[in-house]
């Protein structure tokens, strides 16, 4: 796995940097699906992570009071269900209208600088699609950025144009949002801290709530194998459960 990571990182580095390949013949190797199964994942409600967000909707930063940065990384991350490292890495230039284009991710190296890397696996590179709400919080974000770029010589912008940049113009690193977030949870009234993943898993668990096809939620995490949704969530929540047997109890109700 580690060789083979390796070798995609050469010919992705190739295909879009050199321009010699057309595509990335290591793509196509077959792995295992890596993902880890959880029988304890730990995920917010929907009433939790409403608090979470107005919360950080009203928090007031020291050095820059309106730049809502973790504001705006917990809701993407709530509303995509993209891995924090996934998340770290994207630029302005993968959004393409209502639409995200996932293909790298951060990595902390040996000496704590950032890294970008290649995905674990070749179902991670996906494009989803993203609800009305979302865009117009990412055009509003973005919008502040570039005005807070303008407005003051201490917030610097980032070479690569990422999204979630922090004042200084850098990435962020994903011990760095650990710790924020657990920070901000337990100024949150009511708000456990679950870990920089509990907003992958939320995203998981409201859309199965919701009704979404467990295909589709398996698409949208960049899972491998549908198996790995349905072992990691299908019995986190009580809600599916009950809704799936009133179904049952309806249509085998005998009728007056």
């Amino acid at each position: 796995m580690r060789y083979l990571s390796v070798l995609k990182s050469i010919f992705h580095y190739a295909v879009h940097e050199l321009v010699v390949l057309e595509k990335n013949p290591a793509l196509k190797v077959p792995v295992q699906d890596s993902v880890a199964l959880k029988k304890d994942v730990k995920y917010f409600s929907l009433k939790e992570l409403n608090i979470l967000l107005e919360y950080m909707m009203s928090y007031k930063y020291q050095r820059f009071p309106e730049y809502q940065l973790y504001y705006m990384l917990m809701y993407f991350l709530s509303r995509t269900g993209l891995r924090i490292s996934e998340a770290l890495a994207l630029k302005w230039s993968d959004i393409d209208g209502n639409k995200i284009s996932v293909n790298k991710q951060t990595r902390r190296t040996d000496n704590n600088e950032v890294k970008i890397t290649t995905l674990k696996n070749s179902s991670s590179y996906r494009t989803i699609q993203m609800e009305e709400e979302l865009v117009h919080e990412l055009r509003k974000f973005k919008l502040k950025q570039n005005e807070m770029i303008l407005s003051y010589e201490g917030f610097q912008i980032n070479k690569d144009g990422i999204i979630f940049q922090n004042y200084l113009g850098n990435y962020l690193t994903p011990s760095t949002v650990r710790d924020s977030i657990r920070d901000y949870c337990a100024k949150a009234a009511g708000v456990e801290y679950k870990g920089t993943d509990g907003f992958r898993h939320t995203h998981a668990v409201l859309l199965l709530e919701s009704g979404a096809s467990i295909k589709y939620v398996s698409q949208r995490l960049g899972h491998k194998t549908i198996k790995t949704t349905a072992d990691t969530y299908l019995d986190i929540t009580e809600k599916i459960e009950e809704d799936e047997l009133k179904k049952f109890a309806s249509y085998t109700a005998k009728k007056p």
